[in-house]
């Protein structure tokens, strides 16, 4: 007889993943780097980069 355990995988794949906060910002300098390349993005996609900008310029890594 054989005992099967399942794990839960979620805690495993959230101590793996980089924290969100940085997931974020990867995702933003993608898009960002699109647009400078001269690709469209919706207004949306593009204000919300100006505004992670925005909080960037004002509150600069030490």
């Amino acid at each position: 007889m054989k005992i099967h355990h399942e794990v839960d995988p979620a805690p495993l794949r959230e101590k793996a993943y980089m924290p969100i906060g940085d997931q974020i910002d990867a995702i933003m300098k993608g898009f960002d780097a699109l647009a400078q390349q001269g690709v469209k993005l919706p207004d949306s996609t593009t204000e919300w980069i100006e505004s992670c900008k925005s909080v960037k310029a004002r509150f600069p890594k030490t």
